[in-house]
């Protein structure tokens, strides 16, 4: 019996692609490697967006290739980075023995089947047309914890000048409802408690496929699977909010107050120059829209600093308004010049210690901000769902927080809490992103 190691790098979208994956090694009788020197493949789920990601990427398939040479393993990368440089890194890498691209189910199973017979191919690369719409028989993706992400749609039709993403995930292309209904179905009756939508740009939902976006047909159908308890909206672009999907949201209990919403910069200048619409005004009315519309709500963004031309003044323009508007989650990452996009090409590239400078004053306020939201909590009952359990203590997360990006909450002596359960939680002590509190009563799901 075949064994592998699969390594997934990269964003929740890809987690899910390398889950695809395992179904489909499991499908062919490969078995997880209990040990690294019992795999008989390794494979590595590549991230290629940025090039923090790429370095990362490149370093996990270098440590690959020793452990390849120590236990004679076969060495194969697939994802987004060979999407891209797929045969660059053949030529640079020869000590992996096949790369793949995204969107490759049926390549893949040609190659396991290819593997099981001894006729393991060498150095071909592969690069698909990505992702397939269709239903993945999905009985066999597996629930490693009470929150799953599912991935409604693929590819991105924004074109934003600084994004990888179209050359190497394709134009947007979402998946029929009655697919992601059974594929929900299926992960909640494994012990999924959370789903967690995420798709590059999620508002879109359904655009393609029915001539207008169905997002809220989708989540319609979504709250009613029985023991599912908590949905969660990621990747909502600012131009796809409507007020018919905020008082959605409102109304159904499982939908939780939690909106992530990339919105990158603020000046209308260098918004204009990415290729995204908006400006200040705009997005200050859209968040005034969505906290009037649901009570409570936390938001969550991402911000680029030091993208071609952004001068001192549309810097302050920016830090003034997350001083004003005060994210309840935010991201802050540097723009850097990828390969093939439009920015890259673009000659007034701001400096590397400026860019760093920025990232540092941005993270700097949202810890304050990130602190004072956290001590509003303090001395409030909240629901926590419980995640890992130690020797004293249980780790888990109120429902304002996103699995591995958001704040954790330690409830001290939950030794004996159950993973996968929602307990009320009081809250004693706030840090700047951690929570610490103890069970008030048993759990409430």
């Amino acid at each position: 019996m075949k064994k592998y190691i699969l390594v997934n790098l990269g964003c929740p979208k890809n987690e899910v692609d390398g889950q695809y994956l395992e179904m489909i090694l499991r499908e062919k009788g490969f078995v997880p490697a209990g040990e690294e020197s019992n795999s008989d493949i390794i494979i590595i789920n590549t991230c290629g967006f940025i090039e923090s990601a790429q370095e990362e990427s490149i370093n996990t398939i270098l440590a690959a290739a020793r452990l390849k040479e120590k236990h004679e393993a076969k060495l194969i990368v697939v994802g987004c980075l060979s999407q891209r440089f797929g045969e660059e890194l053949a030529r640079e890498l020869p000590e992996v023995d096949v790369f793949m691209g995204v969107g490759i189910e049926d390549e893949f199973r040609d190659l396991l089947e290819k593997i099981k017979n001894g006729q393991f191919p060498q150095g071909i690369v592969s690069c698909s047309q990505p992702f397939s719409q269709g239903d993945y028989s999905l009985t066999a993706r597996k629930v490693n914890g009470p929150a799953v992400y599912l991935k409604i749609a693929e590819g991105c039709n924004n074109l934003c000048s600084y994004c990888a993403i179209p050359s190497i995930r394709g134009s947007f292309r979402s998946r029929k409802i009655e697919d992601l209904e059974k594929e929900a179905r299926d992960l909640v009756k494994k012990g999924a408690l959370e789903i967690i939508l995420v798709a590059q740009d999620t508002t879109r939902y359904g655009e393609d496929l029915y001539g207008q976006p169905r997002l809220i047909d989708l989540l319609q159908s979504l709250v009613k699977i029985e023991g599912l308890s908590w949905v969660r909206l990621m990747y909502l672009q600012p131009g796809g909010i409507t007020e018919k999907l905020l008082e959605t949201i409102a109304k159904e209990e499982k939908i939780l107050p939690y909106l992530e919403i990339p919105i990158q910069h603020v000046s209308a200048g260098i918004l204009e120059r990415m290729d995204r619409e908006g400006d200040e005004t705009s997005l200050r009315e859209l968040i005034r829209l969505i906290r009037s519309k649901i009570p409570g709500v936390f938001l969550r963004t991402t911000i680029m600093v030091g993208f071609p031309g952004e001068s001192n003044e549309d810097f302050q323009l920016l830090r003034n308004f997350l001083e004003e508007i005060r994210f309840e989650r935010l991201g802050v990452f540097k723009y850097s010049a990828e390969a093939g996009t439009t920015a890259a090409s673009f000659s007034d590239q701001v400096p590397e210690k400026v860019k760093q400078n920025r990232l540092r004053e941005l993270e700097e306020l949202q810890r304050k901000i990130a602190y004072e939201h956290n001590q509003e909590l303090v001395g409030g009952v909240f629901e926590v769902l419980i995640e890992e359990v130690a020797q004293d203590h249980a780790l888990g997360r109120t429902r304002w927080d996103a699995p591995e990006i958001d704040n954790l909450v330690i409830v001290e002596e939950g030794q004996n809490l159950e993973v996968g359960r929602i307990y009320s939680v009081l809250i004693n002590l706030a840090l700047e992103y951690e929570l610490v509190g103890e069970v008030k009563n048993e759990f409430t799901q």
